[in-house]
């Protein structure tokens, strides 16, 4: 198939939009609050790849390491051995590959294999979107980023694997989550952010934009089992992924971009 229609099917706004809309629904808070990738991605049906680069991140730790200083350890790690590049939509054993070959890798690439990381280091996590409206084209599409739950601070905290924030509030303390970034936001207090990796560059105003100022919404990605979606596109490779995609939409199989609904 030509890369034309392949970009077409995968990035062209119309069908991009429809996707978006069909995958869309209004959720609970409390179900928000209470999903977990976890729970549906168990330890045993993650790809044998991260197991395998796993001790390379934390060959150099010494003593026990909190929540928040072990998904900062992954992000870290990732963010320093992935140049980034187009976006792949890959099996997450083949995507892995690929960004550590320097082939690509965009936001939700960075968080979808975070994903696996935590669930093999004991990390409850979850992956989120921003559905960005503005008329800036840089900011339209949106942003993927993750939360991890801290035991030590017994709540869910924000993390930017592709950019290496954690976000506070304006006397940095204990990491927002992104109930607490939605309040603060509507309540026109004030947001800080706090790059944890010194090799990444900090673009202020992007992550204002895109994370403060900008007309957003921010949907929860559920029901996504890895095992599936690896099986299916490994098996389908053939197959353009969005191609992939709709198949799973239409067996009942597919992720779904949940938003809460606030009171």
């Amino acid at each position: 198939m030509s890369r034309s229609l392949i970009w077409y099917l995968r990035r062209h706004p119309l069908l991009y939009e429809v996707r978006f809309r069909l995958l869309s629904k209004n959720a609970s808070v409390d179900r928000v609050e209470n999903f977990c990738y976890n729970n549906i991605n168990k330890t045993a049906d993650i790809p044998e790849i991260y197991f395998e680069l796993n001790p390379l991140i934390f060959e150099k730790t010494k003593g026990a390491l909190s929540d928040v200083d072990k998904a900062k350890k992954i992000a870290i790690w990732l963010r320093n051995n992935i140049k980034g590049g187009a976006g792949l939509g890959k099996s997450s054993e083949i995507a892995l590959i690929k960004m550590m070959n320097g082939e690509g890798g965009v936001c939700s690439d960075f968080s979808q294999v975070f994903n696996n990381f935590c669930v093999i280091n004991d990390l409850k996590v979850k992956e989120w979107g921003l559905k960005v409206i503005s008329n800036d084209p840089s900011l339209k599409g949106g942003h993927a980023f993750n939360e991890v739950y801290s035991k030590e601070f017994q709540k869910w905290f924000i993390i930017d694997v592709s950019k290496s924030l954690l976000f506070y509030p304006i006397n940095p303390t204990i990491p927002l989550s992104i109930f607490d970034l939605v309040t603060l936001k509507n309540g026109n207090e004030k947001v800080s952010f706090s790059c944890f990796n010194e090799n990444t560059e900090l673009d202020c105003k992007r992550i204002t934009d895109i994370y403060i100022t900008s007309n957003s919404a921010p949907f929860l990605i559920t029901n996504y089992c890895n095992k599936t979606y690896d099986s299916y596109l490994n098996k389908l490779n053939f197959l353009p992924e969005p191609i992939v995609h709709g198949l799973l939409f239409l067996l009942g199989k597919s992720y779904a971009f949940e938003f809460p609904k606030y009171k």
